[in-house]
């Protein structure tokens, strides 16, 4: 079993990011009204179909004479191989029985913005008067695809993307779950690869575990690549004190270790954004930056005699890195062309 699948969230407080829908969900749950169709929208690996899973499951829930929990199981679809007419015909049929294992019949159906046009209007009947103990549950990261018609008939939640912090935290908890020892910026570099999907940090960490029976930084950065704290913070210095030759070091050793410029320089843009919010706040609380490397973030942002005066200084270098990105799309040489446009830097 895989570490994403052994670790999923049964109960919704152990679900991330998304305390605001869970209470939504969880006052319906406490007076028993519920709505006839779902759609939970969002960015992959952010908890959608665990969600479903976790409401459907709550729905079902009774107890028996002997003080024992139980629940009819959902109805799982996937939506990307069940789109025609025909397949949406089956399940609006099947919606048409009643459960007999629980209260309700639910239907979860993943990726639903693969379901053509011609199903969507098949569906549509079945949507606005639903068969009295059916309830239908709808996940999409693509929910701009579906039609109007439909978005007008559901009760829809947008998931939000999951902080580094809490995915830097769930995956201190499955290391010491599976007793391995983890150093925590290593685990803080995952978890700003995994950006903002806890099931891509958690397969990140296990393609890491694979390699190495403790989680550091020199095993993070043979498994995955990209960039380190200590890289994107001796990079920022060099840009600061206007080291030409460390800069050229720098990605000269990227290359020797087979780093990709354009993946190197994505999690450089997120690092100097972090760098500019702490800039601005003076509180790294706020920002995705682990607490333990304050001392040297605070030398790298103090580039002017003003907090204020340096974040204007990030500001700047965001942009120019956003230039080279742009630069990055059509170049046939990225470490060339990331080289030579830092070392424009270079006064």
């Amino acid at each position: 079993m895989s570490l994403a699948t052994k670790y999923r969230p049964k109960q919704f407080d152990e679900v991330l990011g998304q305390q605001v829908i869970i209470r939504i969900l969880e006052r319906q749950l406490a007076v028993r009204q519920f709505a006839h169709c779902y759609l939970f929208a969002g960015p992959s690996g952010d908890g959608k179909t665990t969600l479903a899973r976790i409401l459907a499951h709550e729905i079902n829930k009774t107890q028996d004479a002997q003080g024992g929990w139980h629940s009819a199981e959902p109805i799982e679809i996937d939506g990307a191989s069940n789109n025609g007419v025909d397949n949406i015909r089956a399940i609006i049929d099947s919606a048409n029985v009643r459960a007999l294992d629980g209260e309700y019949k639910i239907f979860i159906i993943d990726e639903c913005h693969q379901i053509t046009t011609a199903g969507w209007n098949a569906f549509l009947k079945c949507i606005e008067e639903p068969p009295r103990y059916t309830i239908f549950m709808f996940c999409t990261t693509d929910p701009q695809k579906l039609p109007a018609t439909i978005l007008n008939r559901v009760m829809r939640f947008n998931l939000m993307q999951v902080s580094c912090t809490d995915i830097e935290q769930r995956l201190y908890f499955i290391c010491q779950a599976e007793h391995r020892s983890a150093v925590p910026q290593a685990l803080h570099v995952i978890a700003q690869q995994a950006q903002g999907s806890v099931r891509e940090g958690i397969t990140k960490l296990e393609r890491v575990l694979a390699y190495s029976d403790e989680v550091t930084l020199e095993a993070v950065q043979q498994v995955l690549g990209g960039g380190s704290l200590e890289t994107f913070l001796t990079l920022t210095n060099a840009l600061v004190d206007q080291r030409a030759d460390e800069i050229i070091k720098l990605f000269d050793q990227l290359e020797l270790q087979g780093q990709d410029c354009r993946a190197f320089m994505d999690q450089y843009l997120a690092f100097v954004l972090e760098l500019h919010k702490f800039c601005v706040f003076q509180n790294l609380r706020v920002t995705d930056l682990p607490v333990e490397a304050e001392e040297d973030i605070k030398y790298a942002t103090g580039v002017c005699p003003t907090p204020q005066e340096s974040a204007q200084y990030f500001r700047h270098l965001i942009a120019q890195v956003l230039e080279l990105q742009s630069m990055l799309k059509t170049s046939s040489n990225p470490r060339l062309t990331v080289v030579a446009f830092l070392l424009q830097e270079i006064k």
